[in-house]
């Protein structure tokens, strides 16, 4: 609470209480300014104790109630003690004490005091309970009091300051309070930034610095707390959190200040509260109030009485190498050992530990901490690589076709260097595919490996030509010769650049590529003969759609069809022996024609027959061998189903068809004859649909039209426009599932 100076660093010995003071917990510590053998100390469980020694010794007593909180002495002999336990004033030096507390309408908690003389001070009660802030006043040393009071809604009082002029400060929870009479009457002077406990008040010219904790009026709740610093008598504040409750504070100037509190905590400043240093060296325990006189005299009250002691500084710490500068070979490592003794050790990459490996380029720089003198110590060095080159290969290319070899040269300017291949010159041929580097060692014996140059050889590419057709041609027809695809690019000895080539001319071919590699490869020859002749066949039926198209009969029943054919020749005639179908299952020829012969310039004819055995579409493909090529004429039939009409049981007329023969007829199931032009088809329960209507060729003919009900899907068809014959209703839903089912359409 009052002014003090303190040297730039702190540390703390405990001082040796008797029993049982040397169990309490103080709150409070005051060294007398013209005699500093003189020295006090209260506790929260209401001791005071003393020292006329300056804390070499001390002897204790007990003024009454437990919960002393603040001390002050005027003189060797008077003195103030005063907290919870009220307030009471000794007059032979803290031996005997006499209760003084004046009577407290309100029954508030009262705390601090402050006496500007042996007689004259304030005592300070009460805010947090009523909102009715008690500042007690005496002149005759606490014989008589005056009140004032104050209104601030949950804001207790804890501490007050009074200056010669008449002038004074109090703080309560949240507020600055000032008075201009001696503490006759006090008004609000300022609000803090936050509206919780604030234990004490310390103030230099016009920089007041406050400690908070707690989250309330009177202080709960743990660790929550820090500092508050204001440069203009506390209208605007700087906020420090430190996360601990923090209670007592002393200003050393303008610029340096001290704040306890648990953990421990001692935190002290010299840049006007923009930085914090925690300087608890020596403390054990939670600490409550700071305390010092001129540059040497320092005590810390708490977990017992802490005095400030010189600091006996340990010898720095090193670094062994020295350094400053060690250099070593790029990718090698040095072991950094440092000073042994210290307690611990930090690096300030992150490394812990007296030694550790420093592996690459930077400074390195460790942080080494003496439990003695609470004091930590740096040093480092630099690690510097030799000023070695970085070989490299140069590569004429990295890719090559086989039989061309690569150029790996080394331009540096290392004299002793190996490929990876063995070899020492500085440039190497290669020609295969691999892995290629070239280590060097320079003159600081550094080793230096080149990355890696990959060389890939490539194959000769080997196109081999197809042909869609035997190469042995006749006059009048092509052969097409064709290379492998893939290529970026195709030449054949005709001088044509695309991959197929279509040729009638006899001779000798072939293509080279070039392939994305820009390797060159040469094909096989092959050979096309041109005969002075062509083919005799010349068809004379109508082919509609290419096709020779026989007659559509009833499944089981026989078709049959005459194929008209000419011989072109002028000289020779035409001899069909052997004429062949691809399939030979659904159509024939009948050999009793065969072998058919044709005269120049003539035709004849050739009957081809079908008998399907099922509805339905067929085709196969007829060939006839020719001089040069053989003929291909591509044949069909188409199956219809056999309807049977009658009478059932119940004289209601029924249809059934034949739909397949073979060993054996296959029948349809009978159907009613329908009475109208629709189709009907329900699915129960509902299930969304498709249902489409197929002809016996797989051909949709019809869709059909949903109509939705609660129980049951109802499918329509129209099939007026249909010719009478089976067909095919497809169900397809929209999970996938298809069913399908035979439909017969009579009129």
């Amino acid at each position: 609470m009052l002014l003090c100076t303190v040297a730039a660093k702190a540390q703390w010995t405990r001082a040796t209480l008797p029993p049982p003071y040397s169990t309490g917990y103080y709150l409070d510590v005051f060294f007398l300014p013209s005699n500093t053998a003189y020295g006090w100390a209260c506790s929260i469980d209401g001791y005071v104790v003393r020292t006329t020694d300056g804390g070499q010794t001390w002897r204790g007593t007990q003024p009454g109630r437990p919960f002393l909180e603040y001390i002050q002495f005027l003189t060797p002999q008077i003195g103030y003690t005063s907290g919870p336990a009220g307030i009471y004033r000794s007059d032979d030096g803290g031996a005997t004490w006499t209760d003084i507390t004046p009577m407290d309408p309100n029954q508030e908690q009262s705390w601090g005091s402050y006496f500007l003389n042996q007689n004259e001070g304030v005592y300070l009660v009460g805010g947090c309970s009523t909102g009715l802030q008690a500042f007690y006043r005496t002149t005759d040393g606490g014989a008589s009091w005056n009140v004032s009071y104050g209104n601030e809604r949950e804001s207790g009082l804890s501490d007050a300051l009074l200056y010669k002029d008449g002038s004074g400060f109090a703080i309560s929870s949240g507020v600055v309070w000032r008075t201009t009479d001696y503490g006759a009457r006090w008004r609000k002077h300022s609000n803090t930034p936050r509206r919780v406990w604030h234990e004490e008040l310390a103030i230099k010219n016009n920089t007041f610095l406050i400690p908070y904790s707690g989250s309330d009026c009177s202080g709960s709740g743990n660790n929550i707390g820090g500092m508050l610093w204001s440069t203009d008598q506390g209208f605007t504040w700087k906020e420090f959190n430190v996360a601990q409750n923090m209670f007592g504070t002393c200003l050393i100037s303008e610029q340096e200040g001290w704040a306890v509190g648990d953990g421990p905590s001692a935190f002290y400043t010299s840049d006007g509260g923009q930085t914090w240093e925690n300087r608890a060296c020596g403390l054990r325990g939670d600490v409550d109030d700071v305390y010092f006189i001129g540059d040497t005299l320092g005590w810390i009250a708490g977990t017992g009485l802490y005095k400030y002691t010189p600091l006996k500084l340990a010898p720095g710490v090193a670094i062994d190498p020295p350094g400053p500068i060690i250099d070593i070979c790029r990718g090698d490592s040095v072991l950094l050992t440092s000073t042994m003794g210290f307690s611990s050790y930090q690096w300030n990459d992150g490394v812990k530990g007296q030694a550790r490996f420093a592996t690459s380029e930077g400074k390195y720089i460790v942080t080494a901490y003496d439990t003695a003198s609470c004091q930590q110590f740096t040093a480092e060095v630099e690690i510097r690589y030799y000023p070695s080159e970085t070989p490299r290969i140069l590569a004429s290319a990295t890719e090559v076709c086989k039989g061309d070899s690569v150029l790996l040269q080394y331009t540096g300017s290392v004299e002793s260097f190996t490929w990876s291949t063995g070899d020492t010159s500085r440039t190497i041929y290669v020609k295969t595919s691999g892995s290629y580097t070239l280590t060097t060692t320079d003159e600081y014996g550094c080793i230096n490996t080149t990355t890696p140059i990959v060389v890939t050889i490539h194959e000769t590419p080997e196109p081999t030509i197809t042909a869609n057709r035997r190469t042995t041609i006749c006059l009048d027809e092509t052969v097409t010769l064709s290379a492998p695809p893939g290529y970026a690019s195709y030449q054949w000895s005709t001088n044509e650049t695309t991959q197929s080539i279509t040729v009638n001319t006899e001779g000798t071919y072939r293509v080279t590529v070039v392939d994305q590699f820009g390797c060159v490869g040469i094909s096989n020859e092959i050979t096309v003969v041109v005969l002075d002749t062509r083919n005799k066949i010349e068809i004379q039926s109508v082919l509609p759609n290419n096709t020779f198209e026989l007659p559509g009969v009833a499944v089981g029943q026989l078709s049959c069809r005459t194929l008209v054919i000419r011989n072109r020749s002028l000289t020779s005639e035409l001899t069909i022996r052997d004429p062949m179908l691809v399939g030979n299952v659904f159509f024939s020829i009948p050999q009793s024609q065969l072998p058919l012969i044709i005269q120049p310039q003539t035709t004849g004819e050739l009957v081809v027959c079908s008998s399907p055995i099922d509805t339905g579409y067929i085709a196969d493909t007829l060939v006839l061998s020719d001089t040069c090529s053989p003929v291909l004429i591509p044949v069909s039939c188409n199956g219809s189903p056999i309807v049977f009409d009658g009478t059932s049981r119940c004289e209601t007329p029924v249809q059934t068809i034949v739909i397949r023969a073979g060993v054996a007829h296959q029948l349809s199931a009978p159907y009613p004859l329908p009475a109208s032009d629709k189709f009907q088809l329900t699915i129960t329960p509902p299930l969304h649909a498709t249902v489409q209507l197929v002809n016996s060729l797989g051909t949709r003919v019809a869709t059909a039209l949903r109509e939705a009900h609660d129980d049951a899907d109802t499918y329509m068809v129209d099939v007026s426009a249909l010719p009478v014959g089976s067909y095919v209703a497809v169900v397809q839903t929209d999970t996938g599932e298809r069913r399908s089912f035979h439909v017969v359409v009579a009129r």
